[in-house]
């Protein structure tokens, strides 16, 4: 159902299969695999390089565990299409308030600001978000190197950068019993650190 949402607000969407185990099978769309786990950096690197090579002007990211509206894409990829930003991020806590567990909201979310902030120099409200989009234009200069988790933190610091004008707009997630914890943030954490993010 939600492949289907998404065909009336793109003109194409590529799915990659980061080394699932059963194999996922999606016709009427392009299907991209990975043979072994490399991580959500890695799997949305291999769409977005597809993406680009078959001529798309903007790439929007979007994840596949139901969280995100298709309708949020409208405004997500308005400021590229009007001139006024390269690289937009989805952000929850502009505009109407989202239902986020009071851990994320008060504890892993300012945390990640913080850690963001200090890693990157890009004040954001809301860093990791899989919701964004940015021009074919910066797709060379966003290229990510983080395989794994700590990719959200890499956008940040390769639109600072770059000097690559942003901006953020307000889109709601919608919240199930498993998501990031505040483990997942310090494993994010230790990715950047091993993986030697600001070189």
């Amino acid at each position: 159902m939600l492949l289907q949402e998404l065909d009336g607000f793109v003109d194409s969407v590529i799915i990659v299969d980061d080394g699932s185990i059963p194999r996922l099978d999606f016709k009427n769309y392009t299907l991209l695999r990975h043979a072994i786990n490399r991580g959500q950096g890695a799997a949305l690197q291999t769409g977005t390089d597809f993406a680009i090579a078959h001529g798309a002007n903007i790439i929007v990211h979007f994840d596949a565990d139901c969280q995100h509206r298709p309708v949020d894409i409208v405004a997500l990829i308005k400021p590229i299409q009007d001139g006024q930003a390269d690289f937009v991020f989805g952000s929850r806590f502009l505009g109407e308030k989202n239902d986020m567990p009071w851990s994320k909201k008060y504890f892993i979310h300012p945390l990640a600001r913080i850690i963001n902030l200090i890693f990157t120099g890009l004040k954001l409200s809301d860093v990791h978000n899989g919701l964004r989009a940015f021009s074919s234009s910066v797709a060379s200069r966003v290229h990510l190197s983080q395989d794994r988790m700590a990719h959200n933190t890499e956008y940040s610091y390769l639109v600072k950068k770059n000097k690559i004008k942003y901006s953020e707009v307000p889109v709601r997630v919608i919240y199930h019993r498993y998501g990031q914890t505040a483990i997942g943030g310090f494993k994010i954490l230790k990715e950047l650190f091993l993986g030697k993010l600001l070189k």
